[in-house]
């Protein structure tokens, strides 16, 4: 038999020590699991959500906030919006790449102007102006006006363009006037491969990323409603503000069951063309000093390939016309009547004269 050699001197106090510490620590780390489980999270962290309530988290706008601006707290976005799946700008940018982003898709992240068009107006309905052509930056992390100045920022982030009469959050405008205005939490309906998309400039930012805005849908928690536009162009005498929003309702009424709303525009006739190009035959059939409805949806929610569009008249109650544009060709996937499996082609749209 061997036996191991062993000091019958007294141990040392440091040798005490951390024979108790072995002894003990297992038990402590088992009771602090168990309180853990018992209390919850700590004080001002959120709870995991309900596998029955998915969520996306977007980048808690606290991670880049200015030292003199007050901590907000970290927005979330659903996982699903006009029941289609929400994806961030990152992923976006390498779908985009590899010719995946295809139709409408819904997109999270901080959007933020760097600067307002001169040509913007809207005197009746919005407080800067929403009728012109605008650029602005949806970034993957928060970002202020201060950051489009440093190089390579704000990271993963996309170009959005926002064609006349598409509401921009007055949160995410205010970047373009105060360089330390916060960009806001937000979740965007658009496409690429647009007909109506500015092309980019050869070598420039741009490039690739053409994304054409159909509707601002969500804002910092919170759905962004539809709120209709004014064309500068269309006579609104006689009409009150409460009078055009209650006639964009009535005009919004004309989507079909299920459909999703994009857009509600007051009009001049002359200028749908800048909205909607497939109807400007139809615009041109219509008196054009009389103003009209404009309305865009998604025809139904989840439905990525089909956008409809009408022209309601002044009143908001009778359909001048109608069309529809898909917004990609897909194989099988959106062949309409008379249509087959066909090449690829960026849209398509029809339209014609209604009753």
């Amino acid at each position: 038999m061997i036996v191991q050699p062993e000091s019958l001197a007294p141990r040392s106090r440091r040798r005490r020590i951390v024979r108790i510490v072995g002894v003990t620590a297992p038990a402590v780390l088992l009771a602090g699991v168990v309180a853990a489980g018992i209390l919850g999270p700590p004080a001002g962290e959120p709870e995991r959500s309900s596998p029955d309530v998915p969520v996306v988290a977007i980048a808690d706008p606290r991670a880049q906030a200015s030292p003199s601006e007050p901590a907000r707290a970290a927005a979330v976005a659903p996982n699903t919006l006009a029941g289609l799946e929400v994806h961030g700008v990152r992923w976006t940018v390498e779908a985009r790449s590899r010719g995946l982003a295809r139709g409408v898709i819904a997109v999270a992240g901080y959007l933020g102007m760097d600067s307002i068009p001169e040509t913007c107006g809207d005197d009746q309905l919005s407080i800067i102006g929403t009728f012109c052509d605008r650029v602005a930056v949806l970034a993957e992390a928060p970002w202020h006006g201060l950051t489009l100045a440093q190089p390579d920022a704000p990271g993963f982030h996309l170009h959005p363009q926002f064609r006349a009469g598409i509401a921009i959050p007055s949160q995410a405008a205010s970047v373009a006037i105060s360089a330390s205005a916060a960009t806001p939490a937000v979740i965007v309906l658009g496409r690429f491969s647009d007909a109506r998309a500015q092309p980019c400039i050869p070598e420039g930012r741009h490039c690739g990323q053409e994304f054409v805005v159909e509707r601002v849908a969500w804002v910092e928690g919170d759905e962004y409603p539809i709120t209709p536009t004014v064309d500068p162009a269309a006579d609104v005498t006689g009409r009150t503000v409460a009078d055009l929003r209650r006639e964009g309702r009535l005009a919004a009424s004309a989507l079909a069951p299920g459909g999703y709303p994009l857009l509600s525009v007051f009009m001049s006739p002359g200028s749908i063309s800048r909205i909607e190009p497939s109807a400007a035959p139809a615009a041109a059939e219509l008196e054009p000093s009389t103003a009209v409805w404009f309305v865009r949806a998604l025809r139904a929610r989840g439905d990525p390939v089909w956008v409809d569009w009408w022209i309601v008249d002044v009143a908001g109650d009778r359909i001048l016309a109608q069309g529809e544009v898909a917004t990609t060709r897909i194989p099988g996937a959106d062949a309409g009547p008379g249509e087959g499996d066909g090449p690829a082609a960026s849209d398509a749209a029809v339209g014609g004269v209604g009753g």
